[in-house]
């Protein structure tokens, strides 16, 4: 995640690159993408990674509903900062 990039923009990207990689026949199940996904988030969201990861299960997390969610949370932090 690069300073100042939206969840948006990370999704995108992220899910350009995934598509690449499996498009060369790279697989991937759904807590490795989940993992992945909270590894390239930077330290700001550290409490939101902790929480996801002690309240869901991340093998039958979606990476749609995780995007969701931290897009839920990034509109309430820009909310209360506002």
């Amino acid at each position: 995640m690069l300073k100042g990039e939206s969840i948006a923009e990370v999704q995108k990207r992220f899910t350009h690159v995934i598509n690449h990689l499996m498009s060369l026949g790279k697989t991937f199940d759904k807590e490795e993408l989940n993992i992945k996904i909270l590894k390239w988030l930077n330290r700001t969201w550290q409490r939101k990674i902790t929480a996801i990861s002690e309240s869901k299960d991340l093998t039958s997390l979606t990476t749609a509903s995780l995007f969701g969610k931290l897009r839920e949370h990034e509109l309430e932090m820009n909310r209360l900062n506002v």
